[in-house]
């Protein structure tokens, strides 16, 4: 039995080695693999959505979303969990925006429990 145990003891030291050269392997959080717009854009007619693609599953009822010009107050869209999309992605429609810079925030719950917030900028250029 103890010749058992130290087996079991040396494993888990061994195992905790390993997650202490990499935390990022002890902790899964969503990363955004695509945008839509692209963080940064400079576009020459107004987004028609916003598309979020994360590298995990999203509790969408719990994620929440808001876009706002650089002047403004943030306004929240509806993150709808409908079913008829994927789990990975968030697709929100917009209205018209005018001219100018804007930002979005995201705050997400993946599936796993992990939550990720973060932003994206992108402007709306005059038109020519």
């Amino acid at each position: 039995m103890i010749r058992g145990w130290g087996a079991t003891l040396r494993a888990g030291a061994l195992g905790a080695a390993l997650l202490a050269q990499d935390p990022g392997a002890a902790a899964a959080h969503a990363i955004i693999l695509e945008s839509e717009p692209a963080a940064g854009a400079k576009l020459a007619e107004p987004p028609a959505r916003i598309y979020l693609r994360f590298n995990s599953k999203l509790e969408k009822r719990l994620s929440h979303v808001t876009l706002a010009a650089t002047d403004g107050r943030p306004v929240p869209l509806p993150v709808a969990a409908d079913g008829s999309e994927k789990l990975d992605r968030i697709v929100l429609p917009l209205g018209s925006l005018r001219p100018g810079a804007y930002v979005v925030r995201y705050k997400v719950l993946a599936a796993d429990g992990h939550i990720t917030e973060g932003a994206l900028r992108f402007t709306v250029l005059e038109p020519k």
